[in-house]
């Protein structure tokens, strides 16, 4: 079919009508494109295709710069590498605005929502999860299919990353994790076999999935030190995370930093260990997470918080000035909600990594007595169509 391309869909596809103006989800194209799809699949409502010409190009419409991600085995990673990088960020602020008013039913003709300072778009992420071919070797996954490849070099991969894609054969393993510390220089390989199997460098410490709180790298965050265990999430890279860190202490300005804050789904510790250290001396700053290998984490990157090794949504919450809640893709949902509601903190910083949870949650925060005051757009995933979102709310009844 032909069809021009309206708009951007949360997801990262265009979305346009068909003649029959069914509505269309069109992988590959951008806003105000003229082009010819082919149908993936299709339903009464709608259809999903993807690009095979464009005929009109966008502006924003770039050469990918990447070889795998062209050609009908293109990598599965890289979605929006044929966006140029100022037309990523305008279209990832458009996709919260999107979410927001259409999920969140919230007036977003109100609303300032902006994109963060830049975060480098290449040879930025330290970790990744890779496939295991039968000769051991370390392989991502095709587009829209479980088949493995070998990539000759990865462009958005940390050089520690990409260095050990290349060097690392893991023979017994079917998937591995890769996590390095950028700013410490250590490397960790995380396999499903066994660790005695794997070739490596001498640099790399390997280990086995599930293994204790011995097997971590450790990272450096706003001149803090973190431990980050095999089983815990770490954002993708400390750039990253610094410009979280630093949005979210942003967001609180104003607060009363003597009372409590409360770090919500706290993984390692990265907000308490780092915009907590305001509380540490005349407030208190309690961290709540259920990971196990990540309550560790915590204990050792925050020692002068209270962690709670609890699911958030089931704690029972104390009242508290501010909250910080960094919660997984689901987002918080109605229970991770109405825990926040009941310490009646003044502020919420919400830190989401998908645009429909932001809507849903946003929803769910204004109706029980929250306004959205700011939205800071973070491109954590350059690239990609994901997202990263500091978000902040403030109790007005």
């Amino acid at each position: 079919m032909e069809l021009t391309v309206d708009r951007i869909a949360v997801g990262g596809k265009g979305l346009g009508l068909d003649s029959n103006r069914r509505v269309t989800f069109v992988a590959g194209a951008i806003p105000t494109e003229r082009v010819r799809a082919q149908i993936t699949s299709e339903r009464s409502r709608f259809a999903e295709s993807e690009v095979i010409e464009v005929l009109e190009p966008s502006l924003d419409r770039v050469d990918p710069s990447c070889a795998h991600a062209v050609g009908p085995h293109r990598c599965g990673g890289c979605d929006w590498q044929h966006v140029s990088e100022q037309g990523q960020r305008r279209l990832r602020v458009a996709m919260v605005e999107d979410a927001l008013r259409r999920v969140g039913k919230l007036d977003t003709t109100s609303l300032t929502i902006r994109s963060a300072r830049s975060l480098p778009a290449s040879a930025y992420r330290t970790g990744v999860r890779m496939l295991v071919d039968g000769n051991g070797r370390l392989c991502y996954r095709r587009r829209r299919s479980n088949d493995g490849f070998r990539p000759e070099s990865c462009e958005v991969a940390h050089p520690l990353v990409d260095g050990l894609i290349q060097d690392a054969l893991c023979p017994g393993s079917t998937e591995v994790s890769l996590r390095v510390g950028a700013r410490t220089g250590e490397r960790m390989l995380v396999v499903d076999g066994e660790p005695g199997e794997v070739t490596a460098p001498e640099d790399v410490s390997v280990v086995r999935v599930g293994d204790g709180p011995t097997a971590h790298v450790h990272e450096i965050v706003s001149g803090t030190r973190l431990r980050i265990s095999a089983g815990a999430f770490f954002q993708s890279s400390p750039q990253g995370a610094e410009l979280l860190v630093e949005l979210a202490d942003r967001a609180l300005h104003g607060v009363d930093r003597s009372g409590v804050l409360i770090d919500a789904y706290a993984g390692g510790g990265l907000f308490s260990a780092t915009v907590g250290r305001g509380w540490s001396d005349s407030g208190s700053v309690i961290a709540v997470e259920t990971n196990s290998a990540a309550v560790a984490d915590a204990r050792v990157n925050a020692p002068h918080a209270r962690i709670e090794h609890a699911r958030f949504e089931r704690w029972k919450p104390v009242r508290a000035d501010a909250v910080i809640a960094d919660p997984a893709r689901a987002g918080l949902a109605a229970g991770g909600a109405e825990t926040i509601v009941a310490s009646a903190a003044a502020v919420v910083v919400l830190v989401s990594c998908d645009a429909a949870a932001l809507g849903r949650d946003a929803g769910l925060l204004t109706s029980a007595g929250y306004a959205v005051t700011d939205v800071a757009v973070v491109d954590m995933f350059n690239q990609t169509s994901h997202v990263e979102v500091v978000t902040r709310f403030e109790k007005i009844s």
